[in-house]
């Protein structure tokens, strides 16, 4: 067909291959429960991070409710001191008394005491007035409008108490801020305090002010900063815990869980080991879409091997039987014949149906040719020993024949009848009844005309060179019989010869692919005014023969030696048989 061989390779085998397209195919199909199943593994990652942040959430609750409940009473002890003080700031003895009392009243308060604009406590559980620095930071204490935490502040060059906290509630007066009622928490107590919940307490605990400055810290170092903390207390403003990923000072991966301690004064940050899922602490943080992935590739891989074991391999399994039954119709049993699916299954018997049916036909065709090829062979053989009983006819017919005359007219068309004979012979005597090898026909042939040759003049010379090549017998039978007829004329005419030499050369050459050149050269001289030479049986029969064969006939004399030339056309296929 034309042009499949340029199709067939401008073909890509792996994409034009079944399992490719199957694939391809199972691609399109599972895309939608892919996007669907990683939309529910996001979800669920959604869902269980929510549930997990939920659960420490309410852990961080009761593991800070202790510190909120001690807060939570420093301010009320801060709200009422500023009441006591703003009536009895005239008289200082009475209004330490009162601060005094309130420090005394609960074990969590180290001191008490009303911080003025200079930095100066008049008022305080302290037995003597203080004096607090340095005067850059007491400014910013001072005028703060919002109660704040701050860490330990120096008296008088000594720190007060390096294990307290100091919270910090701006009196006012109008938009004034008149000073500060300050409360110092003891650290200890802060941290100490009893939870809700001591099972499972976090990991560390961090609580800082809206700064980030660290007011408390207990557990593990956590791997945090200021700007960090500033930007936690930031968030923490509107109110909704947050859950990050974070590392203590050891690097190890931990749940940092940030919440408010008191709204607008005091957050926390508790720290837990990761737990489960992808919090697991070795757990490697996998994207939403690596399960429904893997799977999608898991569920390929799996069709493309089970479309190459069930299809693609028994394909080309039956491809190479078929290929062996082309080539030596040879037809190997099938490996796997049991294991094939009920489809294939009926192919490859159809192929063996076939296939066995076409041997038998091959076979009985074979059978067929064979008888022919005899028959063919047999009807040669007849029509040989037809002929030669012909020719034993016309022998005894010219042993009774009276005139020389006729005797030789008779034997003229005695061996025209056994040239036809011969060619019959090596018809059937070759393997194709087709053709016929043209060199030892021409031997034989030209062997008898020879031999007359010696006979009658003996010592005499001759030549025959002949090309190897296959003749059909329609053009065999007039080729001989032409052959038959120049080399008699020649050995004929030989008595007239002026050559010192009488000799036939008879050749048979091929000189163009399909084209052959007869050429009988002879030591004899024809003489053109004879009548017999123009008109003759033997001029006839020539020029038929020639013209049969579709050549060009011609003659020359030259040099006292006559020519005759023949270039005809080979046939190369057999030609069809005349239906009669």
């Amino acid at each position: 067909m034309p042009g499949t061989a340029e199709h067939q390779g401008e073909r890509w085998p792996l994409l034009q291959s079944l399992p490719f397209r199957v694939v391809a195919f199972l691609s399109l199909a599972l895309l939608p429960i892919g996007l669907l199943a990683i939309w529910q593994t996001e979800s669920l990652d959604e869902t269980l991070r929510a549930r997990t942040s939920l659960s420490l959430v309410a852990l961080s609750e009761l593991a800070i409710s202790g510190e909120r409940d001690v807060v939570q009473q420093a301010i009320g002890v801060a709200d009422g001191l500023a009441v006591n003080y703003q009536m009895t700031a005239s008289d200082p003895e009475t209004c330490s008394a009162y601060f005094r009392a309130y420090r005394n009243a609960d074990p969590n308060i180290t001191f008490t005491g009303f911080l003025q604009a200079d930095g100066r406590i008049f008022c305080s559980s302290a037995l003597a007035p203080l004096t607090l620095g340095p005067a850059d930071r007491i400014a910013d204490i001072t005028q703060n409008p919002m109660p704040s935490f701050v860490p330990q502040i120096a008296a008088d060059g000594a720190v007060t108490d390096p294990d307290s906290i100091i919270l910090t509630r701006p009196l006012t007066e109008g938009d004034t801020v008149l000073g500060q009622i300050i409360v110092a928490l003891s650290t200890e107590r802060l941290v100490g305090t009893a939870d809700l919940n001591s099972t499972s307490p976090p990991l560390s605990l961090l609580v800082f002010n809206t700064d980030g400055q660290i007011i408390s810290q207990q557990g593990e170092v956590i791997a945090t900063d200021q700007t960090a903390l500033v930007n936690a207390a930031t968030q923490q403003r509107d109110g909704e815990p947050v859950t990050v990923m974070g590392r203590n000072g050891d690097g190890a991966r931990r749940v940092n869980v940030i919440m408010t301690l008191v709204p607008g004064l005091a957050y926390a940050m508790t720290s837990w080991a990761p737990r489960e899922g992808f919090l697991a602490s070795n757990a490697i943080a996998l994207p939403s879409f690596f399960l429904p992935a893997l799977m999608w590739f898991a569920s390929l891989l799996v069709a493309y091997f089970a479309v190459h074991r069930l299809v693609v391999g028994p394909v080309q399994e039956l491809r190479e039987r078929m290929q062996r039954f082309a080539s030596d119709r040879a037809l190997p049993q099938s490996r796997t014949s049991e294991l094939l699916p009920q489809e294939l299954y009926d192919l490859e018997q159809t192929f063996v149906d076939m296939a066995y049916d076409l041997i038998d036909d091959e076979a009985r065709m074979e059978n067929s040719l064979r008888e022919k090829n005899v028959l063919l062979k047999e009807v040669h053989h007849r029509v040989k020993n037809n002929l030669q009983m012909i020719s034993s006819i016309m022998n005894m017919q010219i042993r009774t024949a009276s005139s020389d005359e006729s005797r030789r007219a008779l034997r003229r068309l005695q061996d025209r009848v056994l040239g036809l004979a011969t060619v019959h012979r090596f018809i059937y005597q070759s393997k194709d009844l087709s053709r016929v090898d043209a060199a030892p026909l021409m031997a034989d042939i030209c062997a008898g005309v020879f031999g007359l040759l010696q006979d009658l003049h003996p010592g005499a010379g001759h030549k025959l060179d002949v090309d190897h090549f296959s003749l059909v017998p329609d053009q065999a039978v007039p080729l001989s019989l032409l052959i038959g007829e120049v080399s008699t004329n020649a050995v004929q005419a030989m008595s007239r010869a002026r050559h010192p030499a009488p000799f036939p050369h008879i050749s048979l050459r091929i000189v163009a692919p399909g084209t052959a050149l007869l050429r009988c050269r002879s030591g004899a001289i024809h003489d053109p005014a004879n009548p017999k030479s123009r008109a003759g049986v033997g001029t006839q029969l020539i020029r038929a023969f020639a013209m049969q064969l579709g050549g060009t006939l011609e003659t020359l004399d030259q040099d006292g030696a006559h020519t005759v030339s023949l270039k005809f056309p080979i046939t190369e296929g057999v030609p069809d048989a005349l239906d009669y």
